[in-house]
């Protein structure tokens, strides 16, 4: 069953800079330029995935505030909402949020934008996995053990804060958020793009045809300008 309402929300946040080539933070045998390229194409990969669902869920993308500058015209899109952020923010992350909450038992998602691999229904299964009767949680995590998206009600939204103040690493969440009374559904192995073994994991991902579920084949089209541009390093 679908569990979709316009009161419930969909942040996609890049917590680093991913845009603007003087801050952001290079990948591992990446030039500047090509990290930049990275990002942009997983951030646009999103902004596809979310389109199929943007009658559904109100979305709403959060960028550094360094990268407002250079953000491409075509991530402008009618279904998303810009918001920019200063990092001394994050840590209070739900106060940044917070007025974009209608109903306290409204659902919030935040996803973040180094991952990839889900398709608009597995979304919806995140959703329905948070109920409204208890409090309730779902991180979705990396074999790292890095948290790549998290969903609760909008009157939970203060476990947010703890996800960026644990730097999203899932065992220092747990122990942050341990006094807690909220019950704790967590899902694995999901892909994140932090360094080039993460960049060889995507290679061979998007080299099968389960993809295609997640990936368009435009999008697929502008991730091989990468692979072929670093293909002797990637040697699988």
């Amino acid at each position: 069953m679908r569990n979709s309402s316009k009161n419930n929300l969909i942040f996609l946040v890049a917590d680093t800079s991913i845009l603007n080539p003087k801050e952001t933070d290079t990948y591992e045998n990446l030039s500047v330029s090509y990290s930049v390229f990275l990002n942009t194409m997983l951030f646009t990969n999103w902004i596809e995935v979310l389109s199929k669902i943007q009658n559904d869920f109100k979305i709403i993308a959060f960028l550094n505030e360094s990268d407002r500058d250079y953000l491409p015209k075509y991530f402008l899109q009618p279904h998303i909402e810009f918001a920019f952020y200063n990092p001394d923010q994050l840590p209070d992350f739900s106060n940044s949020i917070s007025k974009y909450i209608i109903d306290a038992n409204s659902k919030s998602l935040i996803l973040f934008n180094d991952s990839i691999g889900s398709n608009q229904n597995d979304i919806f299964r995140i959703f329905n996995l948070v109920q409204t009767d208890e409090p309730t949680i779902v991180i979705g995590k990396s074999k790292q053990d890095k948290i790549g998206f998290s969903c609760t009600l909008g009157n939970n939204l203060k476990l947010f804060d703890s996800i960026f103040k644990s730097e999203r690493v899932y065992i220092k969440y747990l122990q942050s958020i341990s006094n807690e009374d909220i019950f704790i559904h967590t899902l694995d192995n999901f892909l994140l793009i932090n360094d080039f073994q993460d960049i060889k994991k995507l290679y061979i991902e998007l080299s099968k045809k389960e993809s295609l579920a997640y990936c368009s084949p435009k999008m697929h089209e502008s991730f091989n300008d990468l692979f072929i541009e670093y293909k002797d390093l990637l040697n699988v």
